[in-house]
């Protein structure tokens, strides 16, 4: 697995590859999520599953009455802070119980106004922006905690919000401050958790008011502001697809762009359904900036062209979208630049018979997260066999023309190094790592 990435604009395989697997760990990580609140057994789970891969689940995204999950994930192995936000897709069970709440976010189509945003007629698909919204409180406290900008006013908020999304924040501010003070305030912090969730409820009790109390007391007290840069990418297949390009752009909206000492910020949508109208589109990819938003899509999985556009002649009658009882068709598009693969693929699955004897086999299914990655490995394989050719030939050229540059301050060591294919700390240039540039 790729553990040390440079963020930098343009399409990468790499990092595409990577995403897709954190996508696939959305689901794989929660499918053994006991309904407990608490996530120290998952981050525990995680390392178990991926032990040595050089990212560290930091903490876990949820809302149960959406029921939205998501990994926020921390390279441990970058000498530059990076972290990944991968979405979990919908699901049909959970549990052994058959789970639906998913598509109520994915069949809710209604365009609603963006109201962030002063232009009306910036429309966002409901479902899908409800269903990020309830857990966006969490991902901000974790990000303004991570950079120092905690004020007391964010406390006076959450105060404010129910429960269990108190209880969700609480310990995202926990974990982001585990990272920034280390690791006694962490236990400190654990041990109120379990006070908390040791009767089985969260309500505002005494044990939930404490260990609001001490973060508090913690966090504005001693933290001071990040000054080094911080790299987010940003994931999710399907339902979570269409989820972390909406969580980008609030990550953009709440902490401005780059530029500005904001986030750095790249998404990559895994067979995303459309998020929002045209003139929503047009924000996001402005907000997003160009080379650093990507869907990828596969020319036979028919879930990226969802919603639909209403059909002629009604696209003429209608063209802002039409309700036909409950059913609200619109007129819809998806952020950031489309990727496109092709395959049928494969949905690894099994059959059990009475637990003695277990046949694995795998169905053909365009859609599943396992037939996006090996098609991206796929696809990464041929355009590396491709360009490595003509690469050996232009070799002894490009070096010539390196020490004619020489002169000019370019590191002649390094880049003969990236010609030769050769990869150091400060560079993920290689053939293997092939960038698509517009």
């Amino acid at each position: 697995m790729t553990t040390f990435l440079r963020m930098r604009k343009g399409f990468s395989f790499d990092e595409a590859i990577l995403m897709t697997e954190f996508s696939k760990y959305a689901y794989d990580v929660f499918q053994y999520d006991d309904g407990s609140v608490d996530d120290i057994e998952l981050k525990t789970i995680y390392k178990a599953l991926y032990r040595n891969q050089g990212w560290q689940l930091v903490h876990t995204i949820r809302n149960d009455d959406t029921n939205i999950r998501a990994l926020l994930l921390k390279n441990t192995e970058s000498p530059v802070h990076q972290y990944a936000i991968s979405f979990r897709g919908s699901i049909v069970s959970d549990r052994g119980s058959v789970e639906l709440t998913d598509f109520t976010s994915d069949l809710d189509w209604e365009l609603i106004r963006y109201e962030y945003l002063s232009i009306q007629r910036a429309k966002v698909v409901q479902g899908f922006h409800l269903a990020f919204e309830s857990v966006a409180d969490e991902i901000q406290f974790f990000f303004k905690t991570l950079r120092g900008e905690l004020k007391p006013s964010d406390f006076r908020r959450l105060h404010q919000l129910s429960p269990l999304r108190k209880f969700a924040c609480i310990n995202a501010l926990a974990d982001a401050g585990a990272i920034r003070l280390g690791a006694e305030f962490e236990q400190q912090a654990q041990e109120l958790v379990k006070k908390v969730v040791a009767d089985g409820e969260i309500d505002d009790d005494e044990e939930l008011e404490k260990i609001l109390q001490f973060v508090e007391e913690e966090l504005l007290s001693k933290l001071s502001p990040l000054t080094e840069p911080i790299e987010v990418w940003v994931t999710g297949h399907s339902l979570g697809g269409s989820l972390c390009q909406l969580a980008g752009l609030s990550l953009r909206r709440w902490f401005g762009p780059a530029s500005a000492g904001g986030l750095l910020i790249k998404v990559y949508a895994v067979a995303a359904p459309k998020i929002g109208n045209p003139t929503f589109i047009d924000y996001y990819n402005q907000q997003m900036g160009e080379e650093l938003s990507y869907r990828i899509e596969n020319m036979l999985d028919t879930a990226p062209t969802f919603p639909y556009d209403p059909p002629f002649p009604l696209s003429l009658i209608a063209p802002e979208g039409v309700r036909i009882g409950n059913v609200y068709i619109g007129n819809y598009a998806n952020g950031g630049e489309a990727i496109t693969v092709m395959g049928f693929g494969g949905q690894s699955a099994s059959i059990s018979f009475g637990g003695i004897v277990e046949i694995p086999f795998t169905i053909p299914f365009p859609h599943s997260a396992e037939t996006y990655l090996q098609l991206l490995k796929d696809q990464k394989q041929f355009w590396s066999q491709l360009v490595r050719p003509v690469k050996d030939i232009l070799r002894p050229f490009l070096i010539d023309l390196l020490r004619d540059e020489q002169t000019k301050g370019v590191n002649l060591a390094q880049e003969i190094a990236n010609l030769n294919g050769n990869e150091n700390v400060s560079s993920v240039k290689s053939d293997e790592d092939i960038t698509i540039v517009k």
